[in-house]
């Protein structure tokens, strides 16, 4: 059986989008016939899936410098005679992926556009609109580096892929989420200072959180004080892609939630609550069907109020902005970037 290693970052802080998209592969590489081995995340993040994709899960949250990373990493792909290495994980410079290849290790590198890098992988992975190969021309280590840039690239849970879900979206009700961390507060500073505009609009509100967001007393407290049943709040729930379905609006950050609204249709207003998302942000403002606010750490109060005015009292600037959204994304990003990695004899 041939090995595929992958490194992962993952944390409350850092988000769990990288370990969402790192089990997506990993189910996909064992329909391929292929045995995955996982670096870096604790043993805490793992559930009843991982036991069956995962040969070995191996915790390893520290990043200790490019050599010394690249030497552990070098040391598990020769333990398992692998070749092939995905690396999700944006403390991986260019010193530690030209290291790996000079032992012939074929790489998949998921970046951070928020940081000036070098590139030594031989894919380099980014589903934002907003990404350029030009924009890195002089920042590549190896000629034969290749971008594979835009929602063409994006990956998306199987539990999406249902034409019925993308069909569903007839209530009138918000989707309010920041990923799968902390949301750093955004949340309900959203319900304090905005939420009699969703309620004078006759619009319902679904919020989802982490169990690991450590602001889900101060919500649900917030949601308790005001006794309306149009709210709910709902944590960790297993059904996302169903939840999703019965909305037609989102507020959302900048992390993988925007791929999976996008596929499913619904438009969204867009606040990045880390810089690294702020691009991604621009780049679905660009192509239509979401609207870029503002960082939350610059959040413009005056710019969002509007936006949510105009779209919960307007239906046909939501039916527009969904139908830009149906013809940017499909299913099989995961398989692109796959293919790509293994095809490589």
């Amino acid at each position: 059986m041939d090995i595929v290693v992958i490194r992962c970052l993952a944390s409350t802080n850092v988000g769990f989008g990288h370990l969402v998209r790192c089990r997506v592969l990993a189910t996909e590489l064992c329909k391929r016939g292929y045995g995955v081995i996982m670096i870096g995340p604790p043993l805490s993040l793992k559930d009843k899936t991982d036991e069956t994709n995962f040969l070995e899960w191996i915790p390893r949250e520290s990043w200790l410098s490019s050599e010394s990373e690249a030497d552990f990493h070098l040391s598990v792909l020769k333990k398992y005679n692998s070749k092939h290495i995905i690396i999700d994980d944006y403390r991986s410079d260019g010193e530690h992926q030209k290291r790996l290849r000079e032992e012939n290790v074929r790489i998949v590198q998921q970046y951070d556009a928020s940081k000036k890098q070098n590139f030594a992988a031989n894919l380099v992975v980014n589903g934002s609109p907003h990404e350029r190969a030009e924009f890195y021309k002089k920042d590549v280590l190896y000629n034969d580096v290749e971008f594979l840039l835009g929602p063409k690239y994006c990956i998306l849970r199987p539990i999406f892929f249902n034409d019925e879900l993308k069909e569903c979206h007839k209530q009138k009700r918000i989707l309010m989420t920041f990923g799968g961390g902390s949301d750093r507060g955004v949340i309900l500073y959203i319900l304090k200072n905005f939420y009699q505009i969703i309620a004078d609009n006759n619009w319902k509100l679904t919020i989802v959180v982490s169990d690991k967001n450590e602001n889900i007393g101060d919500i649900s407290n917030w949601i308790n004080s005001k006794g309306s049943k149009d709210i709910e709040l709902m944590i960790s729930p297993e059904n996302m892609a169903e939840i999703m379905s019965t909305c037609s609006f989102a507020v959302l950050g900048g992390g993988t939630t925007i791929f999976e609204a996008a596929y499913l249709g619904i438009p969204a207003l867009l606040i990045p609550i880390a810089d690294n998302q702020i691009n991604q942000c621009i780049g679905w403002d660009e192509l239509g069907g979401m609207t870029y606010v503002s960082n939350f750490n610059e959040l413009d109060d005056a710019k969002f109020a509007e936006n949510l005015k105009s779209f919960l009292s307007e239906p046909s600037l939501i039916e527009s902005h969904r139908q830009n959204l149906k013809t940017i994304i499909d299913e099989h990003g995961y398989e692109r970037i796959l293919d790509k990695l293994l095809n490589d004899e």
